[in-house]
């Protein structure tokens, strides 16, 4: 379904309070037109779930590390 130049591209930065900023692209090239379908949907309709759905992820992986003050643990 996806050929050419698809894939993920992580970015990770050290900030100076002992954070990390991460950047992810993701990009999809549909190699047929199903695969095309789907990289247009995904694009639009599904890049806020799919961005709702990593940054939970990150704020699980923060707590489960003990990377967030006990204030950010509440409102979790």
């Amino acid at each position: 379904m996806w050929g050419g130049a698809s894939g993920h591209t992580y970015t990770f930065a050290r900030r100076p309070n002992g954070t990390t900023d991460i950047d992810v692209v993701v990009v999809r090239d549909g190699k047929n037109l199903k695969g095309w379908i789907l990289g247009f949907v995904l694009g639009t309709i599904g890049r806020g779930v799919l961005e709702r759905a990593f940054e939970k992820s990150v704020k699980a992986i923060e707590i489960r590390n003990g990377a967030l003050n006990h204030r950010d643990r509440i409102a979790a």
